[in-house]
């Protein structure tokens, strides 16, 4: 679990640090850097046409564009605030069209015949809205982030590793609910 609350918030700590404290240079390396580095680890998911991960990383490649070009100064400015917006909208609409960006990692992890199971769509429909209300709060709570700089970067953190700890601690206890509600039906009833 701190593997994977390392590895989920790590990069966005470095990140946030060095767009906080970076020069333009710096933080156009940071953009790319995040880009390749996202592309890299996550080249199985943008394979299987996860939306998030081709949403962040189009988001990452016109942040680049931007903060080289100039095209559009508030986006310098707001970067995060914009990385959050636009994954939030892109989990909320994954669940509206009924495909939540989970999927594709619950479906490297599931067998097959689970794919289809009501509690296995539900269980994802659930952890993809969590991550959603997280990608929203954190967009709102970046909104504060030059009156509150040090408290809004950590409430962003600790948002986030609720979210990684949701997804880690949530499926199994919804399945071993769902187990026990199904050898409750299936035992006699004592009369």
């Amino acid at each position: 679990m701190l593997r994977k609350l390392l590895l989920g918030v790590g990069p966005w700590i470095i990140f946030s640090l060095v767009l906080r404290f970076g020069t333009l240079e710096l933080i156009n390396v940071a953009w790319i850097s995040f880009f390749i580095l996202h592309t890299y680890f996550g080249w199985q998911y943008l394979k299987a046409g996860n939306p998030l991960s081709w949403a962040s990383s189009i988001i990452f490649v016109a942040l680049f564009l931007n903060s080289v070009f100039g095209w559009v100064y508030w986006a310098l400015q707001y970067g995060a605030q914009i990385c959050y917006g636009v994954f939030a909208l892109t989990a909320f609409a994954t669940i509206v069209f009924k495909h939540p960006f989970t999927m594709t990692h619950s479906k490297m992890n599931t067998p097959e015949e689970f794919w289809h199971h009501p509690l296995f769509l539900s269980i994802n429909n659930r952890v993809s809205g969590f991550w959603a209300c997280c990608f929203a709060t954190n967009g709102m709570v970046m909104m504060f982030e030059y009156q509150f700089p040090w408290l809004t970067l950590i409430t962003t953190y600790v948002i986030l590793s609720s979210a990684i700890v949701f997804s880690e601690y949530y499926p199994p206890y919804l399945q071993n609910k769902a187990m026990q509600r199904r050898q409750q039906a299936t035992q006699p009833s004592a009369a």
